[in-house]
């Protein structure tokens, strides 16, 4: 996890020097910058996203899923990959390695490129990893909540044949039991939200 981090840091930062005008619109050039799939190009581009505030991505997201649309390649599929490591907006990750997973093998001769689109794509797993278990954690904090709320109504409401005594102790059980899970799964999200921040 943590070499990952460190991978993709120093290649944000060496990309920062090797950013070209072409990639940031300079008018005088015609190529299209997204269609170009070679190390540079992928580094500037991540180091420029990483460099911009959420709004921003998003607009270069919406700009690569028309391009996808529109004119379909490689280098594409490559620059959305990069994208979706600092914003949602690129795609969803299944969609994004299934068509990264597409490309020829072939079109990727460059051995930097290849291991540029290994580490991206075992963020994006991780990432999606710890998506999908924070969903889960948050699916159970509210059936949790649910729970306990309807447990203090209908402790309030119950008529029982119990003396009070039982029936209070029984009540306490299970609302301080339902508390130990609710904080049990709030230290879960918790480390999960400090480990998700160290990547």
């Amino acid at each position: 996890m943590r070499k990952i981090s460190l991978a993709l840091s120093l290649l944000l930062l060496a990309g920062c020097a090797e950013f070209t005008s072409s990639w940031n619109g300079d008018s005088g050039s015609h190529v299209d910058p997204y269609a170009k799939s070679d190390f540079d190009e992928l580094l500037a581009f991540g180091a420029n996203m990483a460099n911009m505030p959420p709004l921003p991505r998003s607009e270069v997201c919406s700009t690569l899923l028309k391009r996808q649309k529109d004119t379909p390649g490689a280098g594409v599929e490559l620059h959305r990959m990069v994208g979706r490591l600092f914003s949602d907006s690129c795609g969803d990750i299944p969609g994004i390695l299934k068509g990264v997973d597409s490309i020829p093998p072939g079109s990727l001769s460059d051995e930097g490129v290849q291991k540029l689109v290994s580490i991206y794509t075992e963020a994006l797993k991780r990432l999606q990893s710890v998506s999908k278990k924070l969903d889960a954690l948050e699916s159970k904090n509210k059936t949790l909540r649910s729970r306990l709320e309807s447990k203090k109504v209908s402790g309030s409401k119950k008529n029982t044949t119990k003396s009070k005594s039982n029936v209070d102790e029984s009540n306490n059980n299970e609302t301080q039991l339902l508390r130990e899970k609710l904080e049990a799964i709030r230290s879960m999200e918790k480390h999960l939200d400090e480990s998700g921040g160290a990547n």
